[in-house]
């Protein structure tokens, strides 16, 4: 007597669950930042001492696609500043360029990848390369040809 409303409940309650897992599915994600910092030490003409006297500065979860100066970074860096070294403990690659506002080409066509680190090079921008964005088409697959 009891099994007819319980077996509509249950299917209620998965018709409910899956209707909210296709709504959490449908919604759109924003571009996420890299995860992980950037360390990056200011470099100034003339003043080539220890690494470690140097000042430092932590990018946090740098954004996508953004280009970072020195400017931006090193506000009060003196005219000439640049990178003097370049972290990437990120979990995307990133690029370095030897030009102001990531103009032209990077330094390198192979962008820097997580753990490694740039010394030495006179850095003036960095950009975070974007994710690449999943076409769900890449991914079906097909049945196999009868045979």
């Amino acid at each position: 007597m009891h099994s007819r409303p319980i077996a509509r409940r249950t299917g209620l309650l998965v018709a409910a669950g899956t209707t909210a897992l296709m709504l959490v599915v449908a919604v759109p994600a924003s571009a996420p930042a890299a995860v992980g910092d950037i360390q990056v030490a200011l470099g100034e003409p003339g003043k080539e001492g220890p690494l470690l006297a140097t000042p430092h500065k932590l990018i946090r979860s740098p954004k996508d696609g953004h280009c970072y100066t020195v400017k931006e970074v090193f506000p009060d860096a003196p005219e000439g500043g640049y990178f003097r070294s370049v972290a990437n403990q990120t979990n995307t690659s990133i690029f370095i360029y030897q030009a102001d506002a990531c103009a032209g080409s990077p330094y390198d066509r192979t962008p820097m990848e997580p753990g490694r680190i740039s010394i030495g090079l006179p850095v003036l921008s960095i950009k975070v390369v974007p994710a690449p964005t999943l076409n769900p088409e890449d991914f079906r697959t097909t049945p196999p040809p009868a045979g």
